[in-house]
């Protein structure tokens, strides 16, 4: 392993759950195939670019800045079959453990997923930064190459609210009544959040 590769490697580790659980929740409607492949195509990406990365302390909003990049490309491509090989020949890439579990998901976690469908890209990616990747807003500007708060805001305000009304309408076609997730004081802003954080708190 090279000494980029390993220092690249050991850079990732304190965030790979993270980027993992971020990358997910992007292409919650797409398969979990195609979702690794997002990430592994970050993985690729930030590897072969980070020697132009000169603070590495700077490594964590860098990095899922690539992650939030290649998912934009990705839908703009439409999308997977264009993307790099991941055991090309011309990347030292370090190994990485299995990123998705293929187990049946949660109820609450197909309730989420379709939720954030409802969200355009850019939306998606705000809240899940700001949600379970816990970047501020003045970071979230950078990331989504924006010129103002004010953008990541009203972004973040419009995927609430999306994200409220398509749970709401979820439960009511469900029928299955008040409170279904715990004791949430039927309050739809807890649920969301106590949804979005189950993902943050899986390992």
């Amino acid at each position: 392993m090279s000494r980029n590769t390993a220092e690249f490697t050991e850079l990732l580790k304190p965030h790979y759950n993270d980027a993992v659980k971020y990358s997910r929740a992007l292409c919650a409607t797409w398969s979990a195939d195609d979702a690794e492949d997002v990430l592994q195509q970050s993985f690729l990406l930030a590897l072969e670019n980070f020697h132009n990365l000169k603070d590495t302390t700077k490594f964590r909003s860098w990095f899922f800045k690539i992650i939030t990049t290649t998912f934009y490309t990705a839908i703009r491509k439409h999308f997977w079959k264009k993307f790099l090989p991941i055991d090309d020949s011309r990347y030292n890439a370090p190994d990485m453990p299995e990123v998705f579990d293929r187990a049946e998901q949660t109820e609450s976690r197909i309730v989420l997923n379709k939720a954030l469908s409802v969200l355009s890209a850019k939306e998606r990616s705000a809240i899940l930064l700001y949600e379970i990747a816990g970047f501020s807003i003045e970071e979230i500007v950078t990331i989504q190459k924006e010129n103002s708060l004010s953008a990541v805001k009203s972004r973040l305000s419009r995927a609430r609210k999306k994200l409220k009304k398509q749970i709401t309408q979820q439960e009511h076609f469900s029928g299955r009544g008040d409170d279904p997730y715990g004791d949430l004081n039927g309050d739809l802003e807890n649920e969301t959040l106590n949804l979005i954080a189950e993902i943050r708190s899986e390992r």
